[in-house]
């Protein structure tokens, strides 16, 4: 790089710096394979990339070992759903040799251990009718019947106003 100033030729030295660019993943990668103990993790989709670091096994590899394409598997990974299929969760946990729960988040820890027991326990222990309890937390009386039955899941934001019921 030259200009010209005062009628004089003035050199300028050019630096050429290289940055190796990392995508976002590549870093969560690297945070999470550095954490030193899953206990810090908190939902399922880092402690599945975290054992899965641990044990030097790819995305692939793990799919194939549960029954499902690559693709599939990346999304329990990618923290988009809220409720893990538990049947292939076991199979991941047995590929890690850990205990499912290891892998659990509250929330799937809750339908886990039968969210239908639970829910009737804690409406008990509010001493309040179904009716009630349903009133309580915005559902219909039909649905508070369905979860103790363990006939159909509840969702995330209903176990959340459920949880802070219990504060």
């Amino acid at each position: 790089m030259y200009r010209f100033k005062n009628n004089k030729l003035i050199y300028a030295p050019l630096y050429i710096h290289s940055f190796k660019l990392v995508d976002r993943s590549e870093q969560e990668k690297a945070f999470l394979c550095n954490t030193p103990e899953s206990s810090k993790l908190k939902s399922v989709s880092d402690k599945l990339k975290w054992y899965r670091c641990k044990n030097g096994i790819s995305q692939s590899e793990v799919a194939d070992v549960i029954g499902v394409d690559r693709t599939t598997y990346s999304r329990y990974e990618r923290n988009i759903l809220n409720a893990y299929p538990i049947d292939k969760l076991s199979m991941i946990a047995e590929l890690f040799k850990i205990d499912v729960t290891a892998l659990l988040d509250e929330y799937n820890l809750f339908l886990y251990h039968g969210q239908g027991k639970q829910i009737k326990k804690l409406r008990k222990s509010l001493k309040l009718t179904q009716s009630e309890f349903a009133k309580n937390i915005g559902i219909p009386l039909g649905t508070l019947k369905k979860w103790e039955q363990n006939r159909i899941k509840i969702n995330k934001t209903s176990y959340l106003k459920i949880i802070n019921m219990k504060k």
